[in-house]
């Protein structure tokens, strides 16, 4: 519970994750470990910290850090670009890889999901959720 180690976390991963992001890179975080060893902590801060307005800022685990970092660089690439029609599109999905079976966390009821891989997209899970989104509210929604 420490929120220099979210900082950290945020610097040394979030940050080139937006960034390559801005770059055209598809990109992922995967958080492995054993259960009760900090991955949601580390992904999205304290217990309800997204249905709670109060919660600090320092506290903020890496996802809703990238999703506000990404938002604003969109905002200022588009502003600093604005001569040249930029337009980005956002997709965000979210998977559970648990005792080797996929689930869908956008629709869990979409188990068992399969990986796949094609020449031109590269791996994808075949039938994931993948929502667009533009600000923080479609994330936690």
């Amino acid at each position: 519970s420490d929120p220099v180690f979210q900082l950290d976390i945020f610097e040394h991963v979030g940050v080139p994750l937006v960034e390559n992001c801005l770059a055209g890179f598809n990109s992922s975080v995967f958080a492995y470990g054993q259960t009760g060893s900090g991955k949601t902590y580390t992904m999205w801060g304290p217990a309800n910290s997204l249905a709670e307005e109060n919660v600090a800022k320092e506290q903020q685990g890496l996802t809703p850090r990238v999703f506000e970092r990404l938002f604003a660089r969109i905002k200022e690439e588009q502003t600093k670009h604005s001569d040249q029609q930029l337009n980005y599109q956002c997709n965000c999905s979210f998977l559970e890889i648990y005792n080797e079976q996929v689930t869908d966390l956008l629709d869990p009821s979409q188990r068992n999901l399969q990986i796949r891989e094609d020449v031109k997209s590269g791996v994808y899970v075949e039938n994931l959720t993948e929502n667009q989104v533009s600000t923080m509210e479609d994330v936690t929604q």
